[in-house]
This record gives C-alpha cells, sequence and structure tokens, in this order.
C-alpha cells in the first residue's frame, strides 16, 4: 500500500532536430517534459548494473499539452546513505516526502500514473547532490498537471492521509519488486517497512474510525499489524528464501485490507478507484 516501484529507463539518444532537450535534474518542481523523439519507450524497463534510472536528458512543454513526465522534486540525498556509495538507494529514500508532499494521495492520481527516479552521476554528485523525482505516463501520454491542492482535501481527509503517511512513503521504494537487489538492503528495508506499519497503525488508532464504516476500519487495523508482524519477522530472517517468504506474507496481509481499505476511503469521500499496480492506503 504505497506508490508503485519506480519504472527506469536506461537510454537517451540524440533527439531529432528542432528538439531542444535540457538535463532533467535543471528543472523545477511542476514542469512537464516530454521525451527526445528517439528515446526508448517508457514501458520498457531498462536498468544499469546498480537499477538506477538515467533518463537524464528531456524536452520541456506545457503541461496543458500531452506529456511523459512532471518533475515532482529535486531532492536532496541524505548525506549518512551516500556514506554506503548507493546512489540508487539514497534517491529512493530522498524521493519519499516529496512524493507525499506533492500528491498526498496516490489513490487520486490517474491509473496511467508510475514514478521513477533520476539520481545524479556519481561524478557530479560531490557538486550536485540531488536526485530528480518524477511522475511518468506509463502507457499513455498525461494530460495535464499532477499536482495536488491540499486545500480541497475536508478535515477529515487529511488527518487520514496524515495518517497513512508513514506507510505510502516507505512503501514507495517498492524493493522487493526490484531486480538485482542486496538481501541486506531488503532486510534494512523490511525494517524501516515494519516501522512504517507500526507508526501509520498507531495514527489510525489515534484518528478512529470515521462514521459508518467502523467495521472495515477494523479489519484495516488488524491486516495492518499482521502485515507489521511480517515485515518485522523478514528483518529477522538471514536467508533469501525466508526474507522473501516473509515479504509475501506482508503484501498479502495488505492486499487483504484492500476492500477495507476502499470501504473507508467511501466513508471519508476520498477516491476508491484502486490502482492496478503498487499500493496504497
Amino acid at each position: 500500500m504505497g506508490l508503485v516501484a519506480a519504472l527506469v529507463v536506461s537510454f537517451v539518444p540524440r533527439p531529432a532536430d528542432g528538439e531542444h532537450p535540457v538535463p532533467v535534474a535543471s528543472l523545477a518542481p511542476g514542469s512537464c517534459v516530454r521525451f527526445p523523439s528517439k528515446s526508448a519507450d517508457p514501458k520498457v524497463r531498462h536498468e544499469d548494473s546498480d537499477g538506477v534510472a538515467l533518463l537524464r536528458e528531456v524536452v520541456p512543454v506545457a503541461c496543458t499539452e500531452p506529456h511523459r513526465g512532471e518533475v515532482v522534486a529535486q531532492a536532496a540525498l541524505d548525506p549518512e546513505r551516500l556514506r554506503y556509495n548507493d546512489l540508487s538507494a539514497a534517491s529512493h529514500a530522498a524521493c519519499r516526502e516529496p512524493f507525499a508532499d506533492y500528491n498526498p494521495d496516490f489513490w487520486a492520481l490517474p491509473a496511467n500514473v508510475g514514478i521513477t527516479l533520476v539520481p545524479p552521476r556519481e561524478q557530479d554528485v560531490a557538486q550536485h547532490p540531488l536526485a530528480t523525482c518524477l511522475y511518468i505516463g506509463l502507457s499513455a501520454p498525461l494530460a495535464g498537471p499532477l499536482r495536488a491542492d491540499p486545500s480541497r482535501l475536508t478535515v477529515g481527509q487529511r488527518r487520514y492521509l496524515d495518517a497513512v503517511r508513514p506507510y505510502d512513503e516507505v512503501s514507495a521504494d517498492g524493493l522487493d519488486a526490484r531486480e538485482s537487489i542486496r538481501n541486506d538492503q531488503l532486510t534494512a528495508w523490511a525494517k524501516e517497512m515494519a516501522a512504517a506499519e507500526q507508526r501509520t497503525l498507531d495514527e489510525l488508532q489515534r484518528i478512529g474510525a470515521p462514521t459508518g464504516a467502523e467495521q472495515p476500519f477494523a479489519v484495516v487495523l488488524d491486516q495492518h499489524r499482521k502485515g507489521a508482524a511480517a515485515w518485522q519477522a523478514a528483518a529477522a530472517e538471514t536467508t533469501p528464501k525466508e526474507i522473501h517468504r516473509r515479504m509475501v506474507d506482508a503484501r498479502d496481509a495488505e492486499h487483504a485490507a484492500m476492500d477495507a481499505d476502499q470501504a473507508v476511503r467511501a466513508a471519508l469521500g476520498l477516491s476508491t478507484t484502486m490502482r492496478p499496480r503498487g499500493y496504497s492506503l
């Protein structure tokens, strides 16, 4: 229940005549872009050896035009994470809060929207320790800007979205769905997931059920207790097979809460259109 794992594109050929691509790292939040005309199709997954996104040059366009991406943030990398020389993990962590700030309700986004991120090159990180966080149109162009207007949320909606934010932020990394991920990275992430589940559970218990959704709210709480326990178990395992088995248990608990999540959201007047991929409260 968070954002979908990042789509990564690793090859951007020379643009056609008349295009003026710019570094994606130079664009401000809210900028909309298309890919150079001969770039790789965004539905195709390409990775370098570290699973790092390498889409670095784009063509800026007006957000009212059909486009394939929208810059969410240029997010500062945590120096502590950079000590481990893992730009991918540092970039994933840096983009968590910006995505949640830009649009706190992932269910409200069009079904076609995914996320991606572009870390700095290793040779540039000392002078430019920023990751670019983007929304991407996966199967078709995006039709308009995606930044949410928080003033349109009711008090109850805001409280609920704030309560589930800890889970959504960490789950956005989707490390269990990524290829070429080390077991120690999965274990560290499982610890973060367990802590995020518990924080979300505590906050949901604090705010209580919306009127008319007491029973599904209780189901949500129960499934998140199971999810937190499964993530804790995953973090304690030492073999790849057992780590993944426990993660499957956690995701099963989260999936089992989806119908109840939908009923709670309906009672709050939030979107009930379930995401076709990824997880989201």
